[in-house]
This record gives structure tokens, sequence and C-alpha cells, in this order.
């Protein structure tokens, strides 16, 4: 009997690890310290650059467009983000709204699609910081604007995984 016990207790410790680790098991959405460090450099990154000029297409440091602004904030951190808002849509933690931390990638659609065509980054407060096409620039706008609430799809958490692209 104290055999076949030991047997079934390492066989559930090891099934128990292989989930955790292969991410088939809940995690709770709370950032770790780590990520709170992580998501205060990309506030302190994407702050640096406010006022910087908008221009479709571009990737920085000089002038960004709104993914290209994305993308090279969060490089800064070792976060490798693809090229596109569209696609950066679609990888790390899926957010709504009210889930919103610090340093959490936000999406939007337009008036002429549904699909994605803007991205921002999370501040807090209801507050984002992106590079708008409608102001020219990198600015900080709130969710909480008639356009904002009505175009916000999702939120996307990708701090909590050390890298995105290779």
């Amino acid at each position: 009997m104290k055999i076949f016990y030991k047997k079934h207790v390492t066989s559930i410790t090891m099934i128990s690890l292989l989930l955790i680790s292969t991410g088939c098991v809940s995690k709770k959405t709370t950032p770790s310290p780590f990520n709170n460090t992580i998501a205060n450099n990309i506030e302190r990154t994407a702050k640096s650059l406010l006022g910087t000029d908008y221009q479709y297409g571009a990737n920085g440091p000089s002038q960004f467009d709104c993914s290209g602004f994305t993308k090279y904030v969060f490089s800064q951190q070792g976060i490798n983000l693809p090229r596109i808002s569209k696609d950066q849509a679609k990888i790390g933690e899926y957010l709504q709204a009210k889930q919103l931390q610090k340093g959490d990638l936000v999406f939007f659609d337009s008036e002429s699609s549904s699909i994605i065509s803007h991205v921002g980054i999370y501040l807090e407060q209801g507050n984002f910081i992106h590079a708008s096409s409608a102001k020219d620039k990198v600015t900080i706008s709130t969710l909480n604007s008639n356009y904002y609430t009505k175009h916000f799809k999702w939120g996307r958490r990708v701090t909590n995984i050390n890298s995105v692209m290779r």
C-alpha cells in the first residue's frame, strides 16, 4: 500500500508541475513586483517621448506611428512586439477595460471599420499614451472620451512574458 500511495503522489506532483509549466492552470492577473517594475519602466520610457511627432509608418525614435511607438517602448524592456497593431492585438493575455493595469496595450477600431487600427499603452486612472494621428504627436488621452469609449476593443498584457517574438 505504501508503494502504491507513493507512486500516486509522485504522479500527481509531476502532472501538477507539467500543467503549471505549460500554462494550463489559471494564473492571477495581478502583476508581480518584477512586472510592476517593467510597467513603471514602460511608463517612464513612453512619457519621455511625449510630444514626439506622428508619422505614418515611422518606427522612432524621432517619429512614430501608433504601433511603431508601442513596439519601440516595449523593445526598451526586452519585449519584442509585432510591427502592426492588428498583430499586436493577438498576443498576450486578453483583457477587458476593467482589468487594465499600467503597461497594458489598449486596442481600438475606427469609424470606418471594426478591425484593429490603433494601439496605445495604458497608464492608470483611465489614461493611455499613444502616437495620435489626430494630434500629430505622442500624447496622453482618456479612455473615457466619447471617441475612445466607443472604439475601445480590448487590452492585452504582455509584461508577464519574457519575449513575445524573437
